[in-house]
């Protein structure tokens, strides 16, 4: 492309875009087309709001694209601190469109001016679109948290004082970033005194910041706090200031607001007694520990299930007496089996049974220890599931799951009483333990989506 259009970008030369633009009409559309580059980015980077806005005169779609790196001429201009550009940028149409552009990294150009610290510029975006200032990059970061991880005082003063003109607190002040983080948590890691201060201090700008906020790893601002003192230590005086903030706004260390809940919910109940123990173990662990253990009850789910479908020594395909039982039917000689064969029919006498079950002990034993295996990390993955996406969904397919295993043992198993009380039992309560708070979620998701319209 002509060299000539890129030199006069760079200058702000707009009498030879003129000339260029009498020679070539379509000059700017073929750079549209085939260049990562336009003559914007270069003027925007340049600081030339004359040129740049002779260019939008001509073609204000070249505003939108993005060069090689990702970034749009606004990007530039917002990062440069090149006020005069981004104020004829945000003179043409599109303005929201522009504001809202991301990046390869999922910014905004109000991200590129708070991690630059471009008070100006940050006014000038956030007066044009107030919406911005609560828009998260690929890890989640809102402009807040950009200024406050990039300790850009001034910056975090100007956004707080923005957020609390437009009545945003509630919404923006404790969102979390990626790894769970609020932006009190950044500035504690920093040891950002004077953000804290802003924050939680006598003088804080606005309130609703979540002192005891946790992250991913379970740990609030003041955990945060401990190991920073107990590892990098810093200023004296300015690290006993930031725990006297903490101390007068209540701050707590994650395992003593546990202890206060785990006291809080003592009980006498046997079953809810179990109940608060596994919770306190799930929220005393760390998500990594979390997630290992999903792995681990995962594989014990997938083997324990195919062992209890496909037991050792295979199956039976005839008789005692080497006849084919494809007709042949027997009934069951205890209560229970016969409550289960008017339920489901009568079994065939020895086809498709497992050739374990012949030896009755052996094969309770087996499959009494690999439903407890199975069942008891499916409660587990149930437990670990809890808050996630889709969860009712996910009880649904565990319901499945268990009601499968079931009806196979139902199968495959000898006519006895005891192997029906061990093994089923448990699976029953599983079931009806799901099914509850299956439709229990159903009912009250239908509840809301038809009080909404």
């Amino acid at each position: 492309m002509d060299h000539r259009l890129f030199d006069a970008a760079r200058s702000g030369d707009t009498t030879t875009l003129q000339l260029l633009l009498q020679e070539d009409p379509l000059l700017l559309d073929r750079f549209s087309m085939s260049s990562l580059e336009n003559p914007l980015h270069v003027s925007a980077f340049s600081g030339q709001a004359a040129f740049t806005a002779e260019i939008l005169r001509h073609k204000q779609d070249l505003a939108l694209e993005l060069n090689q790196q990702g970034f749009s001429p606004l990007h530039i201009a917002s990062a440069s601190g090149k006020i005069e550009v981004v104020k004829a940028l945000l003179s043409f149409g599109q303005k929201h469109v522009l504001c809202r552009l991301k990046d390869k990294d999922g910014s905004i150009p109000l991200h590129c001016a708070v991690q630059r610290g471009r008070i100006e510029v940050m006014k000038e975006l956030i007066s044009y679109f107030p919406e911005s200032l609560k828009e998260v990059n690929a890890s989640l970061e809102t402009p807040l948290h950009v200024a406050v991880k990039n300790n850009q005082v001034e910056a975090t003063k100007l956004l707080l004082e923005e957020i609390k003109k437009r009545d945003m607190s509630e919404r923006i002040v404790n969102m979390e970033n990626r790894e769970g983080n609020t932006i009190l948590h950044l500035a504690t890691l920093g040891k950002q005194l004077q953000i804290v201060e802003m924050l939680i201090g006598d003088d804080a700008i606005l309130s609703g910041v979540d002192v005891n906020r946790q992250n991913r790893n379970w740990l609030t601002p003041k955990d945060i706090l401990d190991v920073v003192i107990e590892t990098e230590g810093g200023s004296v005086s300015e690290m006993y200031k930031v725990v006297q903030i903490f101390q007068t706004a209540s701050a707590n260390n994650a395992r003593t607001g546990r202890q206060r809940l785990k006291r809080s919910h003592h009980t006498r109940n046997p079953i809810r007694m179990i109940k608060n123990h596994i919770n306190d173990e799930i929220n005393n662990s760390t998500l990594e520990q979390r997630e290992t253990l999903m792995i681990v009850a995962t594989l014990i789910a997938t083997l324990t299930f195919t062992g209890g479908l496909q037991p050792p020594g295979a199956f039976k395909s005839e008789d005692a007496n080497g006849g084919s039982n494809a007709t042949n039917t027997t009934r069951a000689t205890t209560s229970l089996g016969r409550t289960l064969d008017n339920i489901f029919g009568q079994r065939n006498s020895t086809a498709g049974q497992a050739i374990m079950a012949d030896r009755r002990v052996h094969f309770t034993l087996y499959s009494a220890f690999n439903a407890i295996g199975f069942l008891v990390s499916v409660a587990m993955i149930s437990q670990l599931t809890k808050g996630f996406p889709l969860r009712n969904w996910m009880r649904l397919c565990i319901i499945s799951a268990v009601s499968t295993y079931c009806l196979a043992i139902v199968y495959l198993a000898p006519d006895e009483d005891v192997f029906w009380v061990v093994v089923l039992a448990a699976a029953l309560l599983l079931v009806l333990r799901e099914l509850y708070f299956f439709i229990k979620s159903l009912c009250n998701g239908i509840k809301k989506a038809t009080s909404e319209t």
